[in-house]
């Protein structure tokens, strides 16, 4: 029997795109695929595919809510993340959140057919690109004794405050109230031992996160 495959990703073209791929393979059968909005998870729920295959970056629904979301819906669902991110705080918090597998874009589609028969046996599956990612978040981790790996709204706040932007014009970009804003640079800041903008600018980038 096939294993069936639900295809989650924002834009179109490259969704259709990945179908196409994953259908090509006479033990794979995609049942469904969608965008980031909420119909999504409901047809999730009520196809139960044995691989998700997601996508991290979306603006309504991010990829690490939906997939935390549809494993606790479907504890037996394995989960590929394809995504362009390769920074260790993307991989860091998809697999936090449940990410069985991670491919990135840019890979062969080869290596996200292997990633999908990986997590159908329910084996991992880490895009070799990204081997030296994860030994990087595993090294830091055990030197700090804390959680250093960033999550993607934290990198995010990091990023816009390497550019110049103050907490208004950050909070006003990604749509969050300004308390929110600060409340990840105080996250960041303690993963990151740093002390204010500019330290934790300065070791998110010498982390490989910026």
């Amino acid at each position: 029997m096939a294993v069936s495959v639900y295809v989650v990703d924002d834009h179109a073209l490259v969704r259709h795109g990945l179908v196409s791929v994953i259908n090509l393979e006479e033990d794979l059968q995609v049942v469904g695929d969608g965008g980031d909005a909420a119909e999504t998870l409901t047809a999730i729920k009520r196809l139960r595919p044995r691989v998700l295959v997601v996508d991290l970056e979306m603006p309504t629904i991010r990829g690490a809510d939906l997939l935390a979301m549809a494993k606790d819906a479907l504890p037996s669902l394995r989960v590929v993340v394809c995504t362009m991110h390769a920074a260790n705080g993307y991989v860091a918090e998809a697999l936090r959140r449940g990410a069985d597998g991670y491919v990135l874009k840019s890979s062969s589609s080869d290596l996200l057919i292997a990633a999908i028969h990986a997590v159908a046996e329910d084996r991992g599956f880490i895009d070799p690109a990204l081997q030296g990612e994860v030994v990087r978040l595993v090294q830091d981790k055990k030197q700090s004794g804390v959680a250093t790996d960033l999550t993607v709204g934290e990198i995010q706040v990091l990023r816009f405050a390497a550019d110049g932007l103050t907490n208004q014009q950050i909070a006003e970009r990604v749509g969050q109230s300004v308390e929110s804003v600060k409340l990840r640079f105080r996250w960041s800041f303690r993963k990151l031992g740093a002390t204010d903008r500019a330290s934790a600018v300065a070791a998110a980038i010498r982390r490989g996160l910026l």
